[in-house]
């Protein structure tokens, strides 16, 4: 399991879900952005990343290697639920999983954004995703949505590499149960959505202002609430992402599972990279 290619016949599926509750509001560490400033960053990194990689050439086509969605849940409430709704404005604003290359072509706009290289001050940077918050943490119904999502992408896509959902999150659920089901649940259901290559996967990263930073944790006991909760929902490690960790300087042990705790920017950019690069891209 988990070994098959990203490629245009069979692309990969990457579907972010973006805390947007009022918490996301507070100071992350000692950056000076707020929760919402730091996963807006990296998130645009990450999608600016993924262009990259499908480009042959310099200023070259991007290729669909990968089909992505960034859902953004609580920032308003909305009819029949507390509000999930997708996070891309402009052309791609109520879209659902698109094509990467349809991604490239709409940013909202390229702004001069401070580099985690430490040899630039600042890039450009495309922007897909602003920094909102405003209400509250409808996780469950953010997974459920999730959910339908890459159960329609896997009925076209049966040979890809499983979806990979990434959960950027700073607090407490507040909708569990949500449509009858707890969260850890609504988690069971995603990953019996699966390619003939495996269950999708579900990525949980949780922002927060206590305790020290854990990179692909064998245990959540230690984490503030509602870390523990997140760590049991949150996918064992597979072995081609235990490699991609091991090379790019991340201990991992057996037993690790897809989650990472109170990271700065720099090393939030490097899990979800880390997350993503399942594979390499044949015949770029």
């Amino acid at each position: 399991m988990y070994d098959h290619t990203f490629s245009r016949q069979n692309p990969g599926c990457i579907v972010i879900l973006l805390d947007r509750s009022e918490s996301m509001g507070l100071p992350w560490r000692s950056s000076g952005m707020t929760l919402a400033d730091g996963a807006a960053r990296a998130i645009n990194r990450l999608l600016f990343d993924l262009c990259i990689k499908a480009t042959k050439e310099v200023g070259g086509a991007v290729r669909d290697y990968f089909h992505v969605l960034v859902l953004g849940y609580g920032a308003r409430p909305m009819e029949g639920g507390e509000g999930v709704e997708s996070a891309f404005g402009g052309r791609l604003a109520g879209r659902g999983i698109i094509p990467l290359s349809e991604l490239a072509g709409a940013p909202l706009a390229i702004r001069e954004e401070p580099s985690v290289d430490a040899m630039a001050a600042t890039t450009k940077m495309p922007i897909w995703v602003e920094p909102v918050y405003g209400y509250r943490t409808p996780m469950c119904e953010a997974i459920a949505v999730a959910g339908g999502h890459v159960f329609e992408w896997v009925e076209d896509h049966p040979e890809s590499f499983p979806p990979i959902v990434i959960n950027i999150t700073d607090g407490l659920v507040t909708d569990s149960p949500y449509e009858g089901a707890e969260l850890a649940e609504w988690a069971k259901r995603l990953e019996t959505v699966e390619t003939l290559d495996g269950p999708t996967l579900l990525f949980n990263v949780f922002l927060s202002s206590e305790g020290e930073p854990a990179f692909f944790p064998t245990s959540g006991h230690h984490f503030p609430d509602p870390g523990p909760q997140l760590f049991d929902m949150s996918s064992p490690l597979p072995a081609p992402m235990v490699r991609n960790a091991q090379a790019a300087g991340v201990a991992v042990l057996p037993g690790a599972r897809a989650m990472c705790f109170n990271a700065d920017l720099e090393a939030l950019v490097k899990f979800l990279e880390i997350g993503t690069r399942a594979a390499e891209l044949p015949g770029r």
